[in-house]
């Protein structure tokens, strides 16, 4: 998101209808989401609890790792 970085890429991110994030207790999400909307993204949201939360609601955890 850095216009600076390396891996900025313009418009890229803007396309995006929702972003939702989450971290393990919220925390980090919510700082996150805040810079984002700071940095004039509207489309953001954090889960309020983290992974804990997503968890104890029952959202269906899914493992795609190769084996």
């Amino acid at each position: 998101l850095d216009p600076n970085s390396s891996y900025y890429r313009a418009n890229k991110m803007h396309d995006i209808k929702k972003m939702v994030l989450f971290c393990a207790l919220g925390f980090r999400s919510a700082l996150a989401t805040k810079t984002l909307k700071d940095m004039g993204f509207k489309n953001v949201a954090h889960v309020e609890g983290g992974f804990d939360a997503l968890k104890n609601i029952g959202f269906k955890l899914v493992n795609k790792e190769k084996k």
